[in-house]
């Protein structure tokens, strides 16, 4: 290879090198766009449930509604899931009232990495429900925290069976 060649093959490198940070800074500063939830073309075939926990199928709702539904995480696709979807809500709501209770108006607090906070967590392996503590970490999970270990060893006591019925 010749210098001429050599060097028209440097060019063509630095030109290729020019396009890809162009390419790369198009990308980088493309507008975010959030991500949006579709509603399925067969959505009339799903389920919902009602205040009074009746399930309904969509198809002779509005399109809005249908919509709003779904993009609420209250659209099944079977009338057992609607069914279980609503045992969970009163199960839910249940709990988290007991909670309140039983924890006579305390509520973690976060910023407090000395304050322990107790919740409940099943354990596959033993099919079992326990407490367990946390001092600054909050795990994302739908069953209350409470003031102490004997709180929680209550609500095992008094929800256990129905939570791993509903929520296991």
């Amino acid at each position: 290879m010749n210098y001429k060649e050599l060097q028209l093959q440097i060019e063509q490198l630095q030109q290729q090198i020019k396009d890809l940070k162009v390419k790369l800074e198009e990308e980088c500063f493309l507008p975010y766009v959030p991500y949006e939830v579709e509603v399925p073309e067969d959505i009339d075939d799903y389920y919902t449930t009602g205040i009074y926990g009746r399930v309904d199928r969509l198809e002779n709702f509005s399109a809005p509604y249908k919509e709003n539904c779904y993009k609420r995480g209250l659209t099944f696709k079977t009338r057992e899931q609607a069914e279980q979807h609503d045992k969970e809500l009163i199960l839910l709501f249940k709990m988290h009232k007991w909670a309140e209770e039983h924890n006579g108006g305390w509520t973690p607090n976060w910023k407090d990495t000395d304050e322990e906070k107790y919740t409940v967590r099943y354990d596959y392996a033993d099919n079992q429900l326990e407490t367990f503590y946390s001092y600054s970490y909050k795990e994302f999970s739908k069953l209350p925290y409470f003031i102490s270990d004997d709180t929680a060893q209550q609500f095992i006591e008094e929800f256990g069976d129905e939570i791993k019925e509903v929520l296991c």
